[in-house]
């Protein structure tokens, strides 16, 4: 029988989009944008080989096999990884690995797999850790292994280890927290907890927080975001007082927005509009206007205009946008929201309404 596992798109709500500054942020799930993952075991169960299909595909048409979930790991060693398929092999590595060193046991029956996605590519809403996710959640599915075998915050710890240590793909823990545990989650992961444990404090907190007309717009062509944080890492790491304090602050905007979202009521909106704007004025100022792009600072500007606060979802090519006042139901939200979406549209960039999940 066919397992089928989704994985959602993310959207960092508020803190600094890379939590490697032991930090705090707020993430959300959005069910617009999906990774949909098919595994089909192989009809006997002695029948070992893994093979990936090419993507959206149903049929025998594969991309790349091996004799054994053995097999993968032992190739993946010695010659590294198939470029297209680099995401689905790592994966399976991890999981091997992770599994023979914990004495979790591992049943020899094969599989092929393929995945369809919609997230669209390197603009800030996790894409490819959601393909990961989707296959770790089918894998565990497939050996018969539960939450109580690897525990949810292990779980990101190794997704996270899949881009990060086997492909090298800068990366961290946010994306990898709050696609395991889903909904809207805070998240710290301060010093002495991740110094301690490994892993950050998650609190999962009621979708149903969140304010209403949350929407995000997104270039439909944008370069990786994998170097943005270059620089300023390294500064942080050399002691640069201006960057500790900027990570101090966006602690503090995280701290502050969960407040608002458990506390609040009728200022909720506008609260909650006032930080995003503060948390992406500091990012811009700490970042520079050359690292951002001209795209990005183009549809914050521009969205601003109509009155709506903006940040980014994450490392840019995205950002999420608020109507900046108390009144959910104002008929300007509506009217500057089409009037904002025919101005990018003009410019290649989509707008769409948010559907938290």
């Amino acid at each position: 029988m066919e397992l089928i596992h989704y994985s959602y798109a993310r959207v960092g709500l508020m803190g600094n989009p890379s939590d490697g500054y032991y930090g705090k942020t707020i993430s959300f799930l959005i069910s617009n944008f999906f990774v949909r993952l098919t595994l089909i075991p192989n009809h006997s169960t002695e029948n070992s080989i893994i093979s990936f299909l090419k993507n959206g595909n149903s049929n025998n048409d594969c991309n790349l096999s091996f004799d054994s979930l053995n097999s993968l790991v032992e190739m993946s060693k010695n010659k590294g990884y198939d470029k297209e398929n680099c995401l689905l092999q790592a994966t399976c590595k991890v999981f091997s690995e992770y599994c023979l060193k914990n004495n979790i046991d591992l049943h020899h029956q094969g599989f092929s797999v393929h995945f369809n996605t919609n997230i669209p590519r390197q603009v800030g809403l996790a894409g490819s850790s959601a393909i990961i996710l989707a296959f770790w959640k089918a894998l565990m599915n497939f050996y018969n292994i539960s939450d109580e075998n690897i525990s949810l915050p292990i779980q990101a710890n190794l997704i996270l280890s899949v881009e990060k240590d086997e492909l090298n793909i800068s990366a961290g823990l946010q994306d990898r927290v709050i696609q395991v545990y889903g909904g809207l989650v805070y998240m710290d992961f301060n010093k002495d907890q991740m110094t301690k444990h490994g892993f950050g404090i998650y609190e999962k907190l009621d979708i149903n927080l969140l304010p209403k007309g949350l929407w995000i717009a997104y270039e439909l062509n944008h370069s990786d975001s994998g170097e943005i944080h270059t620089d300023v890492r390294k500064r942080y790491e050399s002691g640069d007082q201006k960057v500790i304090d900027a990570m101090k602050q966006f602690i503090s905007f995280t701290e502050q927005a969960r407040n608002i979202l458990i506390h609040k009521n009728e200022t909720k909106r506008r609260d909650l509009a006032e930080l995003m704007n503060k948390n992406f004025d500091l990012r811009r100022e700490i970042f520079g206007d050359q690292i951002l792009g001209q795209t990005n600072l183009f549809m914050i500007e521009l969205a601003r205009k109509y009155n709506f606060a903006t940040k980014f979802t994450g490392s840019g090519g995205t950002i999420l946008g608020l109507w900046n006042g108390d009144d959910d139901d104002d008929p300007a939200i509506l009217t500057n929201a089409e009037k904002l979406k025919n101005e990018l549209v003009k410019k290649e960039i989509r707008f769409c309404w948010l559907i938290p999940q």
